[in-house]
């Protein structure tokens, strides 16, 4: 079975390789010796690949058939297996070679001079050479923190910076009083959702419509609720800035009744839910936090697919750094508002399993837990 190796940015490792696996279901996802790397075995299309990093919050490249050097080789031999490489995975066209770096300078190992060389192999076995802008491009991933380079034919870019990671919300003209970054609003629609062509995705409470843009700019099919009107006319401004195409849909109307609102035909064909839900200031109704997420994930599961999934998001007491692990399903959460036991009972007595908790520090007085649960199957 083909290894392809992704390369995930450094905000959040641990959300990121969550996220890969979502986007690539019928592959086996592993996190390798370095916390930003991870191996995906699968019989894979490239479309399906392109696919995945294209859409995706957390990976910066992804590294077909990769090439898997660790420090106790010679960098000969990692110059020639590329040379092996380079001949049994050919393409038509111009070529570059791209590189980057995790956790800093690799000691011993010049960046610049391995470009130069697989460069060079490209260039003697007949490909044409475009830096600028080339047909297909050889990635090149120097990890320092564990030691290993991963070179392979590269979708992405390799940059940490660029695409999702250089937006803001501010730059939206709606995005008061709330708005998610994101980075963070993009991954959770993922994971939630699954691959794009898998079904709609329902972001339950829009507000400002984070999460809606997200999904629909992403290729999917998108809609948004809300009881407040305002926070509807707004979101729609958002969704005609991001030039929407009208995949992103906004409902007026409540999450704890989403039989009522959803159009008939979204019934049954919900793969993924997304719920930030507002508190203090900014909260509405009479339900008390925990009451009102038990009955939006009552009503999700009686409009959800087969195999939905619901992240939420919700905010805690500081739980110090977490990116580069998941909390273990038993930690013991301190949350903003309401109890953390209750919080878990309304997974469980509303049909949803919880599968992986991550922690996202905020600042010093502030965090936020991800909470990704699956459906559970009815008998």
């Amino acid at each position: 079975m083909p290894s392809h190796i992704a390369s995930l940015r450094g905000w959040h490792p641990a959300l990121a390789r969550a996220e890969i696996a979502a986007l690539l279901p019928n592959a086996v996802v592993q996190r390798m010796s370095s916390r930003r790397l991870v191996r995906i075995d699968a019989e894979l299309t490239g479309q399906e690949m392109k696919e995945a990093v294209l859409c995706s919050s957390g990976c910066q490249a992804l590294l077909e058939h990769a090439v898997v050097w660790q420090k106790t080789e010679s960098i000969d031999s990692l110059v020639e297996r590329m040379a092996e490489y380079i001949d049994s995975h050919t393409r038509t066209g111009t070529v570059a070679v791209r590189s980057w770096k995790h956790d800093g300078k690799m000691e011993g190992v010049s960046a610049r001079e391995l470009v130069r060389k697989i460069g060079g192999l490209l260039s003697r076995k007949g490909y044409s050479i475009n830096l600028d802008n080339p047909n297909h491009k050889i990635g090149m991933v120097l990890d320092a923190g564990a030691g290993i380079i991963a070179c392979g034919w590269m979708l992405g870019t390799g940059n940490d910076s660029d695409g999702i990671s250089a937006r803001r919300a501010t730059d939206r003209p709606f995005f008061k009083p709330v708005s998610l970054d994101p980075r963070l609003a993009r991954l959770a629609v993922n994971l939630a959702s699954g691959p794009i062509k898998k079904g709609a995705t329902v972001d339950l409470m829009t507000g400002t419509g984070g999460f809606v843009l997200e999904a629909s700019v992403s290729g999917r099919i998108a809609y948004g609720i809300d009881l407040d009107e305002e926070m509807i006319a707004g979101a729609q401004q958002n969704l005609d800035w991001a030039g929407n195409e009208g995949r992103g849909i906004l409902l007026h109307g409540d999450a704890t009744q989403l039989q009522d609102v959803l159009p008939r035909n979204a019934v049954g064909a919900i793969s993924g839910f997304v719920l930030d839900p507002p508190y203090g200031r900014n909260s509405q109704g009479s339900l008390a936090p925990n009451e009102l997420i038990r009955a939006v994930l009552n009503s999700s599961y009686n409009v959800s697919g087969p195999d939905s999934n619901f992240v939420l998001i919700v905010p805690i007491h500081p739980f110090g750094e977490h990116s580069d692990e998941e909390l273990p399903l038993d930690a013991e959460i301190q949350l903003l508002h309401g109890k953390w036991a209750t919080l878990q009972s309304c997974f469980e007595e509303t049909g949803w399993r919880v599968v992986g908790q991550w922690v996202e520090h905020v600042h010093a007085s502030l965090g936020r837990l991800i909470l990704h649960a699956a459906i559970v199957p009815q008998d």
